[in-house]
């Protein structure tokens, strides 16, 4: 029987004024655990007085929550019930941006089909698509991309600078050489850094992203550039234990006893965190 767990989830009860919730769980938690148990008992809520897009502090809906989680049947029924697909948190994110970011490609194609605005920017500027792309969710970013009427990494007219810029050459990176060269022929950089100092170079090094890294080096980015903490792309592939990317940067010239503002270097680093296979390459090349 189902009624037991209605019973739960309207111990959320409402008080005057507006909603309090006696176990301490966040309205929209209640909304969204509504939502899991199936539409009779989110009707319930909802009709208690609860709105289907209460927010949390940080201005996040059930819906949101329930798309970065891949929940599609939550997803769903939320948007049944009149969730707003646009909404933004304080970050500005998007359910779309939410699940695009996790890679949940079936619930893009849900809020997609329920009018999610597939070129909507967060406070810094990123659609789901980048988002996608930058966490190399193949499948999710293609279906994005269809969505779009733009292409995955268009180059710019004119050229970009900071964060937009560094972020615009990872993009491009991953899309392949023609979209990272047609980016560079517009005037952006290919070192282009954000405030802290970061390149694509370096982002890339500390996901892993061994294709783009190497596609990077090919233009021209420095493999020896340091941020406003001294470290470089070595320490941050080190730091994580990418062997082979190490390796790629090592053959392109990278200084294997360079030291950040701490004064550690990549050997450092790669011990720290016990990546042992790292250490070895890193000790090969010179490292002390």
């Amino acid at each position: 029987m189902k009624t037991p767990y209605i019973g739960i989830i309207l111990t959320a009860a409402l008080f005057a004024g507006g909603v309090a919730y006696s176990d301490g769980t966040e309205p929209h938690k209640a909304v969204l655990r509504a939502a899991n148990f199936g539409e009779q008992q989110l009707e319930q809520l909802l009709t208690s007085g609860v709105a289907v897009d209460v927010t949390d502090d940080d201005g996040e809906t059930a819906l949101m929550e329930a798309a970065d989680k891949g929940n599609l049947a939550a997803v769903q029924l939320l948007l049944k019930h009149g969730a707003q697909v646009n909404r933004k948190d304080e970050d500005g994110k998007t359910a779309l941006m939410h699940a695009a970011d996790e890679g949940r490609t079936s619930v893009v194609q849900a809020l997609l089909a329920a009018g999610a605005d597939v070129s909507a920017k967060d406070k810094e500027g990123e659609t789901a698509l980048m988002m996608a792309e930058e966490e190399r969710h193949a499948d999710t970013a293609e279906v994005l991309r269809q969505a779009s009427t733009t292409t995955p990494a268009a180059a710019a007219t004119t050229a970009l600078t900071g964060r937009e810029g560094m972020k615009a050459v990872l993009r491009a990176a991953n899309s392949g050489e023609e979209a990272l060269r047609q980016l560079l022929a517009g005037g952006t950089a290919v070192d282009c850094s954000d405030s802290d100092g970061e390149t694509a170079l370096m982002e890339a090094a500390d996901k892993g992203n061994l294709a783009a890294v190497k596609l990077l080096l090919q233009c021209g980015a420095d493999v020896n550039h340091q941020d406003h903490e001294g470290k470089n792309a070595l320490m941050e592939a080190a730091s994580d234990g990418y062997t082979e990317l190490v390796k790629a940067l090592l053959a392109a010239g990278a200084n294997v006893n360079a030291r950040d503002e701490d004064g550690e270097t990549a050997l450092m680093k790669a011990q720290e965190d016990h990546h042992t296979d790292t250490e070895e390459v890193l000790r090969a090349a010179g490292a002390r």
